[in-house]
């Protein structure tokens, strides 16, 4: 799995690359903003993307979301501001802010499992799936 960080906040963001790496999981690239993000996906190899709903420029992680379905890269959105309306994004599910390294990992694992069609018995601390 080579992973895209989508994330504003840059401690966020870092923490989350620490946390994956950390737990053998390859970061493709961090970015703070869509464009941003499309340049990674382009560029280079990204096979799930972790998504902020509300990015500080505007940009809406929902609309991003929509953008990487379109380019067969599912996402869970990493916010604390689940959407209440799962109709509202083309993301797996998401990962509510703050979060401990355990859930970080455990939603990665719980998502892949859904991607599987082999859904997890259990759910993380703060994790939907949609």
């Amino acid at each position: 799995m080579r992973v895209l960080i989508v994330e504003d906040e840059f401690l966020v963001a870092m923490e989350m690359e620490s946390i994956l790496e950390n737990n053998g999981i390859a970061v493709s690239g961090c970015a703070s903003n869509i464009a941003e993000a499309q340049n990674i996906v382009r560029e280079r190899e990204c096979n799930f993307a972790l998504v902020d709903i509300n990015l500080a420029d505007g940009d809406s992680g929902l609309s991003l979301a929509g953008w990487l379905a379109e380019q067969n890269i599912p996402s869970l959105h990493v916010s604390g501001n689940c959407p209440a309306d799962r109709d509202a994004t083309a993301a797996v599910g998401c990962l509510q802010k703050p979060f401990s390294p355990r859930d970080l990992i455990g939603s990665l694992k719980a998502v892949h499992a859904k991607l599987a069609d082999a859904p997890p018995k259990t759910l993380p601390t703060g994790l939907a799936l949609f």
